[in-house]
């Protein structure tokens, strides 16, 4: 299922993506505790995000290597150019913001 997060609210996300950390736990036939040692975390925090709570990026990148998903992230802030202006300007990429207004 592909969900486009546009108009989603933070908490809406998190309880989203925990929803489909536990599909695929469940998937893999595996406990919260199983997966919590696999992540090196602890079974509440693998509760937590699952339940829509949140969560530190961190942990949430050790729960997707426990489920072997971290190759998910690869793109999630990749920008990908969609006209040859975007390649023009990826190319001449700043490397930090000015401090004019």
């Amino acid at each position: 299922m592909n969900v486009r997060f546009d108009f989603y609210t933070p908490s809406e996300i998190s309880e989203i993506l925990g929803e489909r950390l536990k599909t695929q736990r469940l998937a893999l036939n595996l406990t919260q505790a199983a997966l919590a040692e696999k992540a090196c975390i602890g079974v509440s925090t693998v509760a937590r995000i699952e339940s829509g709570q949140g969560g530190t990026l961190d942990n949430i990148i050790r729960l997707a290597m426990g489920l072997g998903m971290v190759h998910h992230f690869a793109e999630l802030f990749d920008m990908a150019p969609t006209n040859i202006e975007d390649v023009i300007a990826k190319k001449n990429s700043r490397l930090r913001a000015s401090n004019k207004s």
